[in-house]
């Protein structure tokens, strides 16, 4: 694959190169737009038709002006004219002998990723084989194809177009997007930043396991070739080693003020959490046109405000219970006379029930129980921004998230998260965010009521689950599999101060959180969160359990293992 993309380059190179050399019929608008780019000529380059070409070639000879050529062209979002390219490739060798490093390197470089259009910039320096002359390790992931179909980008191309998301956000009209470019526009140093998305990945290209620990030795090298001062070092270093740091806290509970705490000790200053977060922003868009889903870019964002509030010392585990109050006092404004009912309702339930959901969320819960009398299940179908959400308030049952689970996967509902609350009275509290994938729902305001009878039949026991998931596994008729993922069953006791976390690692398949949860059912698990993820065809699902109101015993998580790893199988 690697050499296909190598060939693939220069095929599309040469054709570029040909087009370049037919005159195009252009309309009188375009051609307008290229004779007010020709204003950009000066002493150094002239613009004819969008492309650059050189007033003095001979000019190339030195490094400063070469490495200006790339800058113009980056500020300006030029194209290279055939010419320009072929006096570059001339000088190559004798700069090859002597190549610019240091202090100066470091200067233009740090330029040119901060353009505009450094992207583009970086694509004709790489296929010029410039780039790899003066930064030499990034050889090792040229044309690199990381085989997962997951990303979709060779790992260099990855690498641009992750700078490139960020160029670009202030071009963006989409509501996250905005919200990180003011996020950027707050960094004092973005070239760190670029520098880092640059390098992030350059150890996939190493025969070592962990490409992390890979990236950070190469990129020393890098940075010793840029010279680089001590504090820009530690930046970039942070950067790189803790890159996939937000990933990975995403799959623990971002409302636990414990969790909140450990992830924002590691960044330890506003800034690099600032840096951190857009660096993952970006290395998450670049790895697929879908990768960053509205829930991702949501969740991404809420981590870096919890973590900043932290940092600046506005949450900690004092005002944690202030809020508590607050929340507390808003419901008790909204309805006065819900005293005694309230606290009925809440008795029992964990501190994290109040800072999951809002004052009129907790209200409509405390009356959806009222009416648990008369109707022993309680739906709540709303339409959020990115996605739909599913309160079922019942009294609890075994095999209940499963069972709707189950429902959501036989109407074709792609679940992303779920939070699962009970009371002392045995009142359950659970809600589902999830994606209508085939826009079912979305465009037809009369299914709501039959979705919520299906969950309502399935969880009286008149409604068939297994039929309704055989009927929707015809109707997709599954691909082959492209990519086997081995199943994996991990547990975590530390992470929690009252429940068992276990990570699930399998193929994404239909009914797949189904499986999972009867299994866990069997068990006697009671499923207080859970965290949905997926990675091309790879499911990560991450649960946090408790047993009895207590957490796993090792002997019950062995048990849980064996039969998860046994259930999930492929068929």
């Amino acid at each position: 694959m690697r050499t296909y993309f190598g060939h693939a380059r220069a095929v599309h190179r040469v054709c570029e190169q040909l087009l370049e050399e037919i005159p195009a019929a252009w309309s009188s608008l375009y051609r307008q737009f290229q004779q007010w780019r020709s204003r950009l000529s000066n002493a150094d380059f002239s613009v004819v038709d969008g492309l650059i070409y050189l007033q003095q070639p001979n000019a190339l000879h030195d490094p400063e002006m070469l490495l200006r050529t790339f800058h113009f062209m980056a500020t300006h979002g030029l194209r290279l004219s055939t010419t320009t390219e072929y006096r570059i490739e001339q000088v190559l060798p004798s700069l090859a002998a002597t190549p610019p490093r240091g202090a100066e390197l470091w200067l233009y470089l740090g330029e040119i990723l901060t353009q505009p259009h450094a992207a583009d910039a970086l694509r004709a320096m790489h296929a010029l084989k410039l780039l790899t002359l003066l930064l030499p390790e990034l050889k090792a992931i040229d044309a690199l194809v990381v085989r997962d179909y997951y990303h979709r980008f060779t790992v260099d191309e990855h690498s641009f177009v992750a700078i490139e998301s960020l160029h670009r956000l202030r071009q963006s009209e989409a509501e996250w997007d905005q919200r990180y470019a003011e996020l950027f526009d707050e960094l004092e140093r973005p070239e760190l930043l670029y520098l880092a998305l640059l390098l992030h990945d350059i150890g996939k290209g190493a025969s070592n396991a962990n490409h992390v620990d890979a990236s950070l030795q190469i990129a020393q090298s890098c940075m010793n070739r840029l010279d680089l001062d001590p504090s820009e070092r530690e930046t970039i270093l942070f950067l790189i080693g803790n890159h996939l740091e937000i990933s990975a806290t995403l799959r623990r509970d971002i409302f636990d003020p414990d969790a909140i705490r450990g992830f924002a000790e590691k960044m330890e200053t506003p800034e690099r959490l600032k840096m951190l977060t857009l660096l993952t922003y970006a290395d998450i868009k670049a790895v697929n046109p879908d990768a960053l889903t509205p829930w991702k870019a949501e969740n991404v964002f809420q981590l870096y405000i919890a973590a900043f509030n932290f940092l600046n010392h506005n949450v900690d585990q004092r005002l944690h219970g202030d809020i508590e109050d607050d929340h507390l006092a808003q419901i008790r404004a909204l309805v006065p006379t819900a005293g005694k009912k309230l606290k009925t309702f809440l008795e029992g339930l964990p501190k994290r029930y109040l800072t999951t959901y809002s004052a009129t969320d907790v209200l409509a819960h405390v009356e959806m129980a009222g009416r648990l009398g008369n109707d022993p299940i309680q739906l709540l179908l709303e339409r959020g921004r990115h996605w739909f959400e599913l309160t079922l308030l019942t009294n609890d049952r075994p095999a209940l998230f499963a069972s709707v689970a189950g429902v959501l996967a036989a109407w074709g509902m792609n679940i992303v998260k779920a939070n699962a609350f009970s009371n002392q009275a045995g009142t359950v509290v659970d809600t589902f965010y999830f994606t209508d994938r085939f826009r079912t729902l979305e465009l037809n305001l009369q299914e709501w009521e039959r979705f919520k009878r299906s969950i309502v039949s399935v969880l009286l026991g008149e409604g068939d689950l297994d039929r309704m998931l055989r009927d929707r596994l015809r109707a997709e008729k599954p691909g082959t599999t492209k990519v086997k993922v081995d199943t994996q069953v991990d547990f975590d006791d530390a992470c929690s101060a009252r429940s068992t976390l276990v990570q699930v690692i399998a193929q994404d398949r239909l009914g797949l959180l189904h499986g999972i949860g009867s299994t866990l059912a069997q068990e006697n698990c009671n499923i207080e969160i859970a965290l949905i993820d997926t990675e091309g065809q790879m499911a990560i699902d991450v649960f946090y359990l408790t047993s009895n109101g207590q957490k796993l015993r090792p002997e019950q998580q062995q048990r849980i293992k064996a039969a998860l790893l046994e259930s999930l199988q492929p068929d």
